[in-house]
Order: structure tokens, then C-alpha cells, then sequence
């Protein structure tokens, strides 16, 4: 019940009670005033008429005072004349109006009129009595009709003063509807303001109440973000280039190590050599036009990996970590790389770069990864040869046909449960597993390779349609969702696919949700906003997934349901001033925006119960239930 509907109906109870009391009033006056008139016309005609007949009735004419009786009684006027003498009586009685009113009114509403009775004298001698009884039906049937016509009129007048009183109460609660537009605003991420402000002052109050408060919570969620930015600065940013440091690369090479998701990659060291006679020769000042035009080189040269980074590890050293990339595929393009380089550094004054790669596989440890990093670094310095001397280089037909190859099939579909605070299934994240032949590959392999190729919307369509045909076989009423990649977000041709399935899905009682990445919201902000809003009218929840405190910043403008955390945040939370100062901020600005936060790649129970300390809606991992196929999936929903 709104308030407007509960002051509508009290209005139109005011001004039906008003309408029914007028009217009431109207036809109950209108009631005693006939009667009045008519008792007053039965009396003067019983008088006048007995006056007329006096004379006649002394003579003894009685034919003469039927005749005159008859004229009188024809007219209609009267329902009952009776003319009572010492010898002869004339009695008339009316049969039927030839019109009248309808009966109901006629109990309702009745006309009780005395008989009037006159007597007639000729001298001193009474020689007849003149009874007299009134016609009610021409008075009833009048009565009726302006009764009806005053009921039409205060319908009509009624109707006009209910659709004024509703215009006006819309027009004066309009502030209040306003208001419910900001605050539900404020739960989607928006800071809306009412400029014009109301007349009435408890309304104009309650308009610049809302309005500060909009204010405040977009300041406080602005000082929360800047906050969470200079703390991730402070940690993990190298202030010269922009990019991640020591720390934030190793910790992220240990979330590669241990994503199951992502099976392998390759790390890449790439070390300038002859920046300390740069900097003896112009000054340390030198130094950082280099270093801006290194990274730059870098970013547009790693451009091809979508899911690849780069970390300045020291003062000569970056890093790229290149998930899902096989070494075979790398090395053409590392010596590309290195030529690009070499020529950069050298047109700056310093002498060369040498570029190392090493293969990583799930399971291994950041420390045996960077020392052969380092020991591969030292032997190119030496003079002797990379991995390009053992390692076959591929081209890209054969990097088509390994990807041909795995595409041929459908994938595996397996799924892993998402739980919230109390241990209920928030959703199922979608897992794929890809054959390439000869075995069963993780996703990270094949989305990589795919993304080199920019084939990876045709990876999505299949694991969506993987997905469909599951759900014809098998029924399940859960929430599936499906991670997507950038490309995906952007492709007409996908989203339309994608619309058709959620409602195909919805149809046999499944809901797919989608998860997409942070980067994607960070470089595509306009496209990947279109993406959200649509999905959000199709009804389809979307997670962003890998958030970190720049992602954070983009729920302004995002309407999604929930973020994943980046799964350093529940890998590394034991790393004082870092991960542990950086959380609650970042779930409290993403609560502040109605936006339910998931730790995922949970593997120790200690770290749950911390994490759920720090108020986080939902975990995954491993400490709590691996993937399942989907037939192993409860059907009810629960």
C-alpha cells in the first residue's frame, strides 16, 4: 500500500460520504417540501371545491355535482374524491398512474399526504362532506427524476474532484517519489540530486535532507576509492612507470601458480643493461623518459595477451606474466620483443636488453620460478644461447590447428558452488575443461590461445551452448554462471545469443549469471556499461570477477550484483599493510553501493573465518567443496 493509493482511497471515501450526504439531503428536503405542497393543494381544493358545490348540492342537484365531481377527478390530480350527502354518496377512486415512479423508490422514499375533508353548508344546514386524498405518483415521479439528475450531476462533480484531488496529490507527493528515486538510486551506484525544490516546507526539508545525503555518500564513496588507491600505490604500484612493483608481480605469480583455472604460462624477464653509465653521463633525471618509453613499448607489445601483466621488479628488471601461453607460441614474439627493445635503449644511451622466458605449471613456487629467471638471464648475459635452442618456436597455422583441435568437441562442464554467510549456495560458477586431442586442458590454455587468434567470442558461444544442452537434458533449478571474456562483451552477435539463452534457460528453471573481468570494465568502460544495463533488463546477474581497488572505483558506474575479490586477497592476507588494510575498505565502499562482495580460491578454513570477520558475503574454494559435474548438482534449487 503506497501512500498515495492510502490518501486517493481516503479521498475518495471523503468525497463519497460528502456526495451520498448532499444527495441524501437533497432529496430528503425536496421529500418535505412535496408533501408540504401537496397537503397545502389537497386542503385548498377540498375548500374550494366544497364552496362550489354548496350552491348546487342546497338546489339538490346531485347530477349536476357529479358532473362537476367527474371534471375534478379526471384531471389525475387527485387519487381518491369522495362526496358524502344525507341520501346519496359519490366515491372516485384513481386505478393507475399512467406513469410513475420505480417501486423501490417508491418505498424509499414516500409521499404520506393526509385525506383532506370539507364540509358543505347550504345556510345553516350541513347537507354533504367533501373528502379529498391527493395523487402522490406525479409528485413521487418528479421527485424521482431531479433526484436522478442530481445524483448524475454529483457523480459527475464528484469524479472531477476526485481526478483534481489525485492530480494534486501526485503533484505535491512528488517530492516524496523523488526522494524513493534517490535512495534507490544510491543502492544502484547513482548520486542523484533534486534541483528543483518543493513549496511546502516539511517536503523541502525532507528534499534537502536527501539531497546531503546523496552528497555525502558520493564524497564518502569518492574518499574511500582515492583512500584504496593510495594504499594500493603506496604497496604495489612503482610510482615512475605506473606499474605494479616487486611485491604485487611475485603475488601475482603465486596466484598463477595456484589457479587450477590457468594449468600453465610463461614468465618473461626482461633486463636493461647499461642504465649506470646513463645515468653517470646525463643524471638520474635521464632515466625516466626511458623508463616511459619502455613501458609503453612493453604495453603495446604484450597488447596481443589480454590476460598477460607487467611489473617493474627493480631498477633494471620488468616482468610479464603471460597466463595460458604456451613457450613454443611465445618465443617468435620475445625475440621481436627484444629487438624493439635493444634499439629503444640504445637510441636513450644505454647498451642492450636481454629478454628471458621460463615456462610455469600449476603447483610450482614463485622462488624456483624467478631463479631460473635469473639463471637464464645470467647465461644470455654470457653469451650463451636461450630457449629457442631446445624449444621448437610454433607459427600461427599450427597454433590454429592446437585450437581447431580443442574446439572440435564440446567441453566439460563442471561446477563450482559459491556460498554465502550461512553456508547457502549463493551460485554455481561454470567450469570448463577442453580436449585437445590427446587430453582434458584447463580453460586458461585455450582462452589464451583464442585470444591470440581473436576467436575467443566462437570459445564463449561454445561453453554457452555446452551449457543449453545440459539444461535440455537435465533440468537444474540453480544459478549457472558463465565467465566471459572482453571480446564477448563487445560482440552483438554473442549478446543476442546470450539474450536468447538466458530465456531459454529461465524457461527450464535455471538462471545463467555471467562473470566478466575487471579489465574489461577498466578499458571498455562505455561498451561493458551497455553490456551490464542490458543484462540487467534480461534480468541476467552479473559479477565482476578479479576486482581490485581500481575495478572498485568503476561500480559507480556498473549496476552489477556482486564482485569476486582477486584471489590475492584471500592468498595473501597474512601480509601486514598490504591485502589486510586494503579489504575492508573495499568491502565496505562495495556495501556501500548495495553490492555483495565474494572471496574466491579460499583454501584454508582460517582464512574463511577472517574473511567473514571482515564482513564478506560470500567464499569459494577449496576449503569447501571442489567442482562438480553438473549431473551430481541438486535439482530443487537448494
Amino acid at each position: 500500500m503506497t501512500l498515495f493509493r492510502l490518501l486517493l482511497i481516503c479521498l475518495v471515501l471523503l468525497v463519497a460520504t460528502l456526495t451520498a450526504t448532499t444527495l441524501l439531503l437533497f432529496v430528503r428536503g425536496s421529500q418535505a417540501y412535496l408533501v408540504e405542497q401537496l397537503a397545502s393543494h389537497g386542503q385548498d381544493t377540498a375548500t374550494s371545491f366544497g364552496l362550489s358545490l354548496s350552491p348546487v348540492l342546497a338546489q339538490g342537484d346531485w347530477v349536476l355535482a357529479e358532473s362537476m365531481v367527474d371534471a375534478i377527478f379526471d384531471r389525475g390530480d387527485y387519487a381518491s374524491l369522495e362526496l358524502i350527502g344525507r341520501e346519496r354518496k359519490l366515491v372516485r377512486h384513481i386505478t393507475a398512474a399512467p406513469e410513475s415512479a420505480p417501486r423501490w423508490f417508491k418505498q424509499w422514499i414516500g409521499l404520506e399526504v393526509p385525506m383532506r375533508e370539507t364540509e358543505i353548508n347550504a345556510g345553516w344546514q350541513l347537507v354533504a362532506t367533501l373528502k379529498i386524498q391527493v395523487n402522490q405518483d406525479p409528485a413521487l415521479l418528479h421527485l424521482y427524476r431531479i433526484s436522478l439528475n442530481a445524483l448524475l450531476v454529483a457523480l459527475v462533480l464528484a469524479a472531477v474532484a476526485i481526478l483534481s484531488g489525485a492530480w494534486g496529490l501526485r503533484w505535491i507527493l512528488a517530492p516524496l517519489k523523488s526522494a524513493q528515486a534517490q535512495a534507490e538510486a544510491l543502492r544502484r551506484r547513482r548520486f542523484l540530486k533534486q534541483d528543483k525544490l518543493p513549496w511546502l516546507l516539511e517536503l523541502r526539508a525532507l528534499t534537502l535532507t536527501m539531497n546531503r545525503m546523496v552528497e555525502n555518500s558520493e564524497l564518502q564513496y569518492k574518499q574511500q576509492c582515492k583512500r584504496m588507491r593510495q594504499l594500493q600505490q603506496n604497496r604495489f604500484i612503482d610510482t615512475e612507470t605506473g606499474l605494479g612493483n616487486g611485491t604485487r608481480g611475485r603475488d601475482r605469480l603465486d596466484n598463477l601458480l595456484r589457479d587450477r583455472e590457468t594449468e600453465q604460462g610463461v614468465a618473461v624477464q626482461i633486463h636493461l643493461m647499461g642504465l649506470e653509465g646513463l645515468e653517470r653521463s646525463l643524471g638520474v633525471a635521464a632515466q625516466q623518459p626511458l623508463m616511459t618509453g619502455i613501458t609503453e613499448l612493453l604495453r603495446q607489445q604484450l597488447a596481443r595477451f589480454p590476460l598477460g601483466r607487467i611489473y617493474r621488479m627493480g631498477q633494471a628488471d620488468f616482468w610479464a606474466l603471460l597466463p595460458g601461453i604456451e613457450l613454443q607460441d611465445w618465443l617468435p614474439l620475445a625475440l621481436e620483443l627484444e629487438q624493439a627493445l635493444s634499439l629503444r635503449v640504445q637510441q636513450a644511451g644505454a647498451s642492450r636488453v636481454v629478454v628471458a622466458s621460463e615456462p610455469f605449471l600449476f603447483g610450482g613456487e614463485v622462488a624456483e620460478v624467478e631463479q631460473r629467471l635469473h639463471a637464464q638471464i645470467q647465461r644470455l648475459l654470457a653469451g650463451e644461447s636461450g630457449p629457442a635452442a631446445t624449444v621448437a618456436p610454433s607459427d600461427r597455422q599450427a597454433q590454429m590447428a592446437r585450437l581447431e583441435a580443442m574446439l572440435a568437441r564440446p567441453p566439460k562442464l563442471l561446477a563450482h558452488r559459491v556460498i554465502d554467510r550461512d553456508a547457502n549456495t549463493l551460485y554455481f560458477e561454470v567450469l570448463t575443461r577442453f580436449h585437445d586431442g590427446k587430453q582434458w586442458r584447463s580453460p586458461g590454455a585455450v582462452v589464451a590461445l583464442a585470444q591470440r587468434l581473436e576467436r575467443q567470442v566462437e570459445v564463449d558461444l561454445l561453453v554457452l551452448d555446452t551449457l543449453l544442452t545440459e539444461l535440455r537434458r537435465a533440468p537444474l533449478a540453480q544459478t549457472l554462471a558463465l565467465n566471459l571474456t572482453t571480446a564477448s562483451l563487445l560482440s552483438q552477435r554473442f549478446i543476442s545469443r546470450l539474450r536468447e539463452g538466458a530465456r531459454e534457460a529461465a524457461a527450464l528453471g535455471a538462471t545463467i549469471a555471467v562473470e566478466i573481468p575487471e579489465q574489461a570494465a577498466l578499458e571498455y568502460r562505455d561498451g561493458c556499461r551497455h553490456f551490464v544495463e542490458l543484462m540487467q533488463r534480461q534480468r541476467v546477474p552479473v559479477w565482476l570477477d578479479h576486482v581490485t581497488p581500481a575495478g572498485l572505483a568503476e561500480l559507480e558506474h556498473l549496476p552489477v550484483v556482486g564482485i569476486k575479490l582477486d584471489p590475492a586477497y584471500s592468498r595473501h592476507m597474512n601480509q601486514e599493510g598490504s591485502y589486510q588494510s586494503l579489504l575492508p575498505l573495499m568491502v565496505t565502499a562495495a556495501h556501500a553501493r548495495s553490492v555483495l562482495v565474494v572471496a574466491e580460491q579460499v583454501e584454508q578454513h582460517s582464512v574463511a573465518e577472517r574473511l567473514r570477520d571482515f564482513l564478506v558475503d560470500g567464499l569459494q574454494g577449496f576449503a569447501f567443496s571442489g567442482p562438480l559435474p553438473l549431473s551430481d548438482l541438486p535439482r530443487d534449487g537448494r
